[in-house]
């Protein structure tokens, strides 16, 4: 229950432009409009509004909205919300990096020209309550924006192709390094072959609401948004596609990471919540959360580099029931159906437990895994499970580790875990590679991010998902896992000690016989060595076809060869390798 002084609060809080001298302004007051940004094919059209009169709060629907309906070139139709905007600058003072404002705030209008052409736009503002004159205003673009990806059955799809995410969590970054760090991560990144990034809007990074702000007013973390804003141009500079995780579970929760206590939401600090499970039935909470939602989407949702909108970051550790959370997501869905015309996908996470949830409401399902094991072990069984409970949508490993503390530079300083992750998911059922976590601290530090150049070159122009899983044996201690569909086969062959817990048990050899000894500990091993062999591989028809192996990290070709068979058993003759080797196999045509 409410107390009284709590329900006090919140009223005051609702009604708080009311209580303002209202702001004078007539019916035909004239907005001046210009197009700020012509965009590009992975970034949207920007049109600015100046001149409207200033409202105390420029988010709150009920004091100022600015909708535009688009006439698009192809003859439909669109509603889209303005976002009040302010522009900032990184300025440096004294050495110490922070943010300026540069000019007035006003109101963007954002779109994607999804064919060249023509665009007419009849912007509607409405200030408390009162409509005022309309504007007209045109843009014509020369160019088509990339297309958004889709799903299809247990596939991603970019155009009607296939489309594998290759991804890392790269999530935020220290205040006012923003730009500069994300600039570098994506650089390394891309030039590796990675097409998306996981990015939260958390409240130490990019959210845009925390208790500085309180609920349902932005002014104060514009400089956040404007922060995301650069994060997407980068991302489109670079071509990765934004997975944004909207709300992470520290802020709803009193025991995993636990934010609840400085949260807005909560009644301790004036908010309407007596505890985080209320945020997905009060309808007050959903009120404010249904203004933030719409207006992330108003801000974010015409970047063509928006892959995902993303509810949560493992609400499992939240208190918020699974009947409740349904609920919720399934009325945030339609608020984005209403809003984002683009039908940007959307999923959800829960940590390991991600099998036993409801995906019906999402576009794909999402694991985290966080295990120092041989992934090939850990993910047969998260894959099993996942796909168990989720049949016909695509899945993905979303955050991925050897431990949920750190991880280890001095056991692990070459990416062995992270590597054999990555190709595991590859070809155990997953969508895409595994997105590894530990992005600044681990993988950027000791540059590992090259790591996912030869899955690119290997998986190129393939529809992994629905590609035929098949182990092969024939070589003494390796494991070999491949996909085929009728014309490809891929595979990849990992000597069994080419793993990190298998060092770790060589480490904890050493150190015994160093104990022994006194003798210096060894701690540099050699990576395990394979003289290669015969290996019979399943094909799916009979033919010739061209045999070429490939170096797992840089996807340089190793050696070819040509085979035939008369059946669907291929027969290849595997060259002498270290740690692991990767193979396609493609019907020669007659």
């Amino acid at each position: 229950m409410i107390s009284k002084k709590r329900n006090f609060a919140l009223v005051a809080l609702l009604t708080l432009s009311f209580l303002l001298p209202p702001t004078a302004f007539s019916a035909d007051s004239a907005a001046q409009v210009e197009t700020v940004s012509l965009g590009s094919s992975s970034l949207p059209v920007v049109v600015g509004i100046k001149g409207l009169p200033i409202v105390a709060n420029p988010f709150d629907p009920s004091q100022a909205r600015v909708v535009a309906t688009i006439n698009r070139p192809d003859g439909t139709t669109i509603d889209v919300e303005g976002f009040w905007y302010q522009e900032y600058a990184v300025a440096s003072v004294l050495g110490q990096k922070n943010v300026k404002k540069i000019g007035d705030p006003f109101w963007k209008i954002s779109f994607t020209s999804i064919v060249p052409g023509k665009y007419d736009l009849a912007i509607q503002p409405e200030i408390n309550g009162v409509k005022l004159a309309a504007v007209s205003h045109s843009v014509t673009t020369t160019y088509s924006a990339i297309s958004k990806v889709t799903t299809s059955g247990k596939s991603f799809l970019r155009d009607s192709k296939p489309f594998v995410p290759i991804a890392y969590n790269i999530a935020w970054s220290n205040r006012y390094e923003e730009v500069e760090k994300y600039n570098q991560w994506f650089s390394r990144a891309s030039k590796a072959g990675v097409n998306v990034a996981r990015v939260w809007m958390a409240a130490w990074s990019m959210g845009i609401e925390w208790t500085d702000t309180g609920l349902g007013d932005y002014s104060k973390r514009l400089d956040r948004a404007w922060f995301l804003d650069q994060v997407f141009i980068l991302a489109a500079k670079y071509n990765i596609g934004i997975d944004l995780v909207l709300l992470n579970h520290g802020a709803f929760s009193t025991t995993t990471n636990p934010e609840w206590y400085s949260n807005p939401y909560s009644a301790s600090n004036g908010g309407p919540l007596a505890g985080p499970g209320e945020f997905a039935t009060n309808e007050i909470a959903w009120k404010f959360w249904e203004r933030r939602l719409r207006y992330i989407i108003a801000r974010y949702s015409a970047y063509p580099s928006l892959f995902t909108w993303e509810w949560w970051n493992e609400v499992n550790f939240t208190p918020i029931s699974s009947n409740d959370l349904s609920a919720w997501m399934l009325k945030s869905r339609k608020v984005l159906e209403e809003w984002d015309p683009y039908k940007t996908l959307i999923t959800s996470s829960w940590s390991s437990a991600a099998s036993m949830q409801n995906w019906d409401s999402l576009d794909y399902a999402v694991t985290h895994v966080y295990d120092p094991s041989d992934p090939i072990k850990s993910l047969t069984v998260q894959a099993d499970a996942l796909r168990s409970a989720v049949p016909n949508k695509p899945i993905l490993v979303g955050e991925m580790g050897s431990g949920t503390v750190t991880e280890d530079p001095f056991s692990d300083p070459t990416g062995l875990h992270l590597h054999n992750a990555q190709w595991a998911a590859t070809f155990l059922g997953f969508a895409g590679p595994a997105s590894y976590w530990w992005w600044d601290t681990y993988v950027d530090p000791l540059d590992l991010w090259p790591h996912t150049t030869g899955l690119a070159k290997l998986t190129k122009g393939l529809d992994i998902a629905t590609m035929t899983r098949a182990r092969a044996s024939g070589i003494l201690l390796t494991s070999c896992l491949t996909l085929s569909n009728p014309t490809t086969t891929i595979g990849w062959i990992r000597h069994n000690n080419f793993d990190r817990s298998a060092k770790t048990l060589l480490l904890l050899d050493a150190a015994i016989a160093s104990l022994k000894t006194k003798k210096p500990i060894q701690t540099v091993f050699p990576d395990p060595v394979s003289k290669g062999g015969t290996l019979k591989v399943a094909v799916q028809k009979a033919g010739s076809y061209k045999v070429t192996y490939l170096n797992t990290f840089t996807g340089a070709v190793v050696s070819s060869q040509q085979v035939a068979t008369a059946n669907t058993t291929v027969t290849i003759k595997v060259p002498k390798f270290k740690g692991d080797i990767a193979f396609r196999i493609e019907a020669v045509l007659p």
